[in-house]
C-alpha cells in the first residue's frame, strides 16, 4: 500500500513512520521497525539511544540512512529535527597519525543546519538545530580496532574519540559564522543527549567469527535453509542474527565501551528471491524502471518475462555479498546490448500503440550462462 501522509496535526506514531520507511527500503521490516521506535522517541524528546546497523554490502543499511533523511524532509511539522548528516567513518581520520577529526562532521551538520534553515539564524538556533539533529556515520566497521589481526590504532583512536557524543554528553564546537558578511568567531556547546546517532556497517569476517566461537564451545547452532541458484533447498547457514553477542564484536575489533554506546544492534537480512523481486520491480532506483525510461525515451516498451525475471533475481541472490546491488550489475549485462541498438533487434516486435522489446528466459541463460 502507497504510503499516505497523516494529517498534519495528527501526532506521528511508530506505525506512520515505520510506513514511510518500509516504501523505500524493503525486505528489513524487523530493523525499519526499531529505526522507527528510535526516530519516534527522538521527535518526542525521550531518550531514544543509539543504534548500529549490521548487515551484509547490499542488504540496506546506506538506504535506510537516505529514508530517514528523507522522512525528516518531507514532514514539516518536524522542522526542528530536519538537519541531517550522513558521513563515512574513514572521513574522521586525520592527517596525522593518530589524529581525529570530528570537527569535519560536526562541520558537515552545521552545513545542513544551514541548508534547511538559512545562514542568518542566531547562535542559539544554531546550538538548537544541532542537537536535535540526526548523525549516520557509515561504514563504522572501517574503524575496527584490528585489520588482518593487526592492531589499528586510527581506528582505536576514531571509536574512542566518538564516546563522549555517543554518551550523550556536552561537546564545544568552534566554528567561523558569517551573517552579516563579517566573519566572526563562535562556540556552540552542543548537548549531543539529544541527539540521533545511527551508524552502520558490513562487518566482513563477522559470520566466521561467530560459527568459530559455536564450534569451539560446543553450542547448538542455530540453521536455516537457503535455496540454491538452481531453487532448490542448498546448504544449512547459521542465523546471523540469532546468534550474535557482544563478544564477538568486541573480537572483531570494537571497543566494549563503544559498542555499549549502542540501545538497539540490529542485523540486517540477506536478501532472498522474493525481496529482490520486490526491489526489482517497486524501488526507487530499480535498473529495471531506469530501462522502462531508457527505452520509453526512444518510444519502445520494455517488457521482462516472469521466468526471465525470476532468473534474474535468482542470480542476483547467488551473489549474496552484494545484495541488491548484485540485481544491477546482472540486468547491466542483459540489457547492454539491447540499450545500444533495440530497433535491429530479433526481439523487438511492432505492436500498438509502440514497439514492445521482449526480454525472456532464453535471453538471460544465453548471457548469464545459465
Amino acid at each position: 500500500m502507497p504510503y499516505q501522509e497523516p494529517f498534519m496535526d495528527k501526532p506521528l506514531l511508530p506505525p506512520d513512520i515505520f510506513e514511510f520507511l518500509a516504501t523505500k527500503t524493503l525486505g528489513q521490516d524487523e530493523t525499519l521497525k526499531q529505526v522507527a521506535v528510535a526516530i519516534y522517541k527522538h521527535i518526542n524528546d525521550l531518550p531514544a539511544g543509539n543504534i548500529l546497523l549490521i548487515g551484509n554490502s547490499g542488504t540496506g543499511k546506506t538506504t535506510i540512512m537516505n529514508t530517514v533523511q528523507q522522512f525528516f524532509a518531507e514532514h514539516q511539522q518536524l522542522q526542528r529535527f530536519q538537519a541531517m548528516t550522513i558521513v563515512n567513518a574513514n572521513m574522521l581520520e586525520g592527517d596525522d597519525k593518530g589524529d581525529v577529526k570530528l570537527g569535519r562532521m560536526l562541520k558537515n551538520l552545521e552545513q545542513a543546519v544551514y541548508k534547511y534553515y538559512g545562514n542568518f539564524i542566531t547562535d542559539e538556533k544554531l546550538k538548537e538545530y544541532m542537537e536535535n539533529a540526526t548523525i549516520c556515520i557509515d561504514e563504522v566497521d572501517k574503524i575496527s580496532g584490528k585489520i588482518a589481526d593487526k592492531s589499528n590504532v586510527a581506528g582505536i583512536t576514531i571509536q574512542h574519540a566518538l564516546l563522549t557524543m555517543l554518551e550523550g554528553e556536552a561537546i564545544l564546537y568552534d566554528t567561523v559564522r558569517d551573517e552579516t558578511g563579517k566573519p566572526r568567531n563562535a562556540r556552540v556547546s552542543i548537548d549531543t543527549s539529544r541527539t540521533l546517532f545511527i551508524c552502520g556497517g558490513a562487518f566482513e569476517g563477522l559470520y566466521d567469527i561467530i560459527s568459530d566461537r559455536i564450534h569451539q564451545s560446543g553450542e547448538s547452532i542455530k540453521l536455516k535453509s537457503q535455496r540454491a541458484g538452481t531453487g532448490r533447498v542448498g546448504m544449512q547457514r547459521l542465523i546471523l542474527k540469532d546468534s550474535l553477542n557482544l563478544g564477538d564484536l568486541f573480537q572483531y575489533g570494537m571497543a566494549p565501551q563503544f559498542i555499549s554506546r549502542f540501545n538497539a544492534l540490529c542485523v540486517l537480512d540477506d536478501l532472498g528471491e522474493d525481496e529482490m523481486k520486490q526491489i526489482f520491480l517497486s524501488a526507487d532506483d530499480s535498473p529495471l524502471r531506469n530501462s522502462y525510461e531508457y527505452f520509453r525515451s526512444m518510444d519502445i516498451d520494455l517488457k521482462v518475462t516472469k521466468s526471465a525475471l525470476e532468473l534474474i533475481c535468482r542470480h542476483a541472490v547467488a551473489n549474496s555479498r552484494i545484495g541488491a546491488r548484485a540485481l544491477k550489475e546482472v540486468f547491466s549485462r542483459i540489457i547492454a546490448e539491447f540499450e545500444f541498438d533495440p530497433f535491429n533487434s530479433k526481439n523487438l516486435s511492432e505492436e500498438s500503440p509502440r514497439p514492445v522489446l521482449t526480454i525472456d528466459d532464453t535471453i538471460v541463460k544465453e548471457v548469464l550462462e545459465v
